[in-house]
């Protein structure tokens, strides 16, 4: 007799997260949509068109999530390179976006629209002022101080002097990592090209620490933007 075969649920595979990060940094997200994402996954992973298709929550909570960490990326790095003429005389050429530890938000926007966009929040775009927004990181504030915040300009800011120092090709060749301590762990953080096209160093890793005697895992973020670097040419 003829049995019928009942499929079993497809299991998310663990690299899942990894390779939808690296979908979304190349793609329009105001143009992306989550049946793209997942479609391009499958591919990714040498599966059939729709084998992922009971992991559609799944995939959504990790696009989610991945978005909202771009986008927070990408007003970090804008708030320093909007800031950068606002002050900071002595142009010390690397300007410390953030070295924070903390929760990072996921975002919880519904991500059923036709943009993947829809699924995070739109971050808050800095003023060139010195009101801090919750998107704007108190060390990138002091940042903008420079000598104090007060007195006229001596010549042009920062942002113009270092805006034609290299090619974003030359500073991959010539930057170094660097490490970081954070609790216990030893911190590498990596070179990086920026999704607006700023060079810098860049970490997001997960890290122990003990509070009150308990063991917690927490989201960090360490950035460093190259103040001009956005408009460096690409060689």
């Amino acid at each position: 007799r003829d049995h019928a075969r009942v499929a079993s649920p497809m299991t998310l595979p663990s690299e899942a997260a990894g390779i939808i990060s690296d979908i979304l940094r190349g793609k329009d997200l105001t143009k992306t949509s989550l049946k793209e994402v997942r479609s391009e996954l499958e591919s990714r992973l040498s599966l059939g068109p729709g084998a992922l298709d009971s992991c559609k929550e799944e995939i959504k909570q990790i696009t989610t999530a991945e978005i909202a960490r771009i986008q927070q990326e990408e007003a970090a790095a804008a708030d320093l390179e909007g800031g950068a003429d606002a002050g900071d005389e002595e142009g010390t050429g690397v300007a410390v976006g953030s070295a924070s530890v903390g929760a990072t938000p996921a975002g919880s926007a519904d991500a059923s629209g036709a943009a993947v966009a829809a699924a995070a929040a739109k971050p808050a775009v800095a003023k060139k002022g010195r009101k801090r927004t919750a998107e704007q990181p108190a060390a990138a504030l002091e940042g903008q101080e420079g000598g104090g915040g007060k007195g006229k300009s001596k010549g042009p800011g920062t942002k113009e002097r270092q805006k034609q120092l290299m090619s974003r090709k030359k500073f991959l060749e010539t930057a170094e990592s660097f490490k970081v301590q954070i609790s216990d762990r030893t911190v590498t953080v990596p070179t990086k090209v920026f999704s607006t096209n700023s060079c810098g160093w860049f970490a997001n890793p997960k890290v122990s620490m003990k509070l009150g005697g308990q063991e917690i895992l927490v989201q960090c973020q360490i950035q460093c933007t190259v103040i001009g670097s956005k408009e460096w040419a690409e060689e």
